[in-house]
């Protein structure tokens, strides 16, 4: 080979292994790469999970923040609740100013000193002893007895001392919702689930001249404590029994509906969206528990122009209470704001779907004992019920615009007429679904009901 052929072949092996040099540099700078790709890849799915950790590490701090805030705002209320006792017992318990008496020859006072409470005056004790005392029939004593268990079964025995009219007003109201039923068929029930019943089953309550007997049962006893100076006044007499009135409920107050609407749901059996939604209905239709209860998805109709509830007989046997409940309801514009035809689910038969009934038991039962249980764990006066919203709405409709008509209020609760003349009874069958609507708006509260 010649010098030039040689010099050829080398520099040709030369550009041969740079060639494989480069390719290889290549190779490398690749696999780096792609490993370089990779830890950014892991670093990103890092930093997402990092992310996801702050974020709910900050909304859990948030969460331990408002508890901490409830805990302590309790705190505070009870610590304020302790001083306020701490204050009153103070009070009670510091001596008075008065200097003491010069020291007097032993004697036997007359009388002893006024306000000092010695034993305790249970009201079994007392009224007992009134009747021992008197010449009256086994039959009265039996009576009276049976009143007096009543009031044992409401607010214990307690000292005649401490029972005042406002205790009396709470023992009337109670008796006038129980049953007239109570005491047979069911034994063992409390006078709460008495009470109870009248909702569910829609019972007819205790007349008011039932109510009068028992209170005049008692009344002798306490007169018998005023004579003596036990106590200053009767808190059973002066009571107005009105005996042309079958069934009294009193209506819910302001405070008592703030009380209820402010306080969490506790109860399981029912959930709190049910009971908040029934508890709306009421306040703003004036319907009965078993309306509520019982009104289907297909009950929702639009009627001249307006959305309504329509209340009548059901295909299963269920029928409103009377033949004056058979009626439409215009829809307030506080259901629709609160959020009621969102109730409506499909496939469902009725709009409060989670209550359920059986041949044994309406489809209120399980609410109405969720809802007494619920009230009186509040500390809510026992005649107070859910029956009790539909009395509200009356009373605070007959008590607005002078253009509102009885026969309308009437119509809307489905009442049966004052004055059951056939030109009533025509003019109610008549009114037209505008002026049921403009009655409906007219329920409005001071507070804001529930929001959903």
């Amino acid at each position: 080979m010649t010098p030039a052929e040689v010099a050829q072949l080398l520099k040709e092996q030369a550009e041969a292994y740079e060639a494989i040099l480069l390719a290889e540099r290549k190779e490398a700078e690749l696999a780096r790469a792609e490993h370089l790709l990779q830890r950014l890849q892991d670093h990103t799915r890092s930093k997402n999970q990092i992310d996801k950790m702050v974020s709910a590490y900050e909304e859990l701090s948030k969460i331990l923040d408002l508890h901490a805030i409830r805990v302590s705002l309790r705190e505070n209320m009870l610590q304020e609740r302790i001083d306020d006792l701490k204050s009153i017992i103070s009070e009670i318990a510091r001596p008075t100013a008065q200097p003491l008496p010069p020291a007097l020859p032993e004697e036997k006072p007359e009388t002893r000193p006024k306000g000092i409470r010695k034993a305790k005056l249970p009201i079994s004790t007392v009224v007992t002893k009134h009747l021992e005392g008197k010449k009256v029939s086994s039959h009265t004593i039996k009576n009276a007895k049976k009143t007096l268990q009543l009031f044992i079964s409401c607010f214990g025995d307690m000292d005649v001392r401490d029972i005042n009219g406002s205790t009396v007003g709470d023992f009337r109201d109670a008796l006038l919702s129980l049953p007239t039923v109570h005491g047979r068929g069911r034994k063992g029930l409390s006078i709460q689930e008495e009470i109870d019943r009248v909702l569910s089953e829609e019972l007819e309550t205790i007349a008011p001249k039932t109510v009068k007997n028992h209170f005049s049962r008692i009344s002798p006893a306490w007169a018998d404590l005023v004579r003596r100076e036990v106590v200053s006044r009767n808190p059973w007499q002066g009571w107005d029994f009105d005996t042309t009135q079958k069934v009294i409920r009193r209506a819910w107050t302001e405070q008592e509906l703030t009380t209820l609407i402010t306080t969490r749901w506790e109860r399981t059996a029912i959930s709190e969206r049910t009971f908040r939604g029934m508890v709306t209905m009421a306040l703003y239709t004036g319907m009965r528990l078993g309306e509520i209860a019982n009104l289907r998805n297909e009950d929702i109709i639009e009627k001249d122009g307006i959305l309504c509830f329509v209340i009548g007989p059901h295909d299963d046997g269920w029928k409103p209470k009377t033949p004056a409940g058979i009626r439409v309801v215009p829809v307030h514009s506080e259901l629709m704001r609160f959020g009621i035809m969102d109730y409506m689910k499909k496939g469902e038969k009725y709009l409060f779907s989670e209550l359920r009934g059986s041949d044994v038991r309406s489809r209120g039962q399980t609410f109405a004992n969720e809802f007494s249980k619920h009230k009186t764990s509040l500390g809510l006066p026992l005649a107070v019920t859910f029956h009790g919203f539909r009395h509200t709405v009356s009373t605070r409709l007959r008590n607005v615009r002078a253009d509102i008509r009885e026969v309308w209020i009437d119509a809307l609760l489905g009442h049966e007429a004052s004055h059951k003349s056939m030109g009533t009874l025509n003019y109610l069958s008549g009114i037209d679904t505008e002026n049921l609507h403009k009655v409906v708006e007219n329920i409005r509260y001071p507070i804001e009901i529930f929001t959903i």
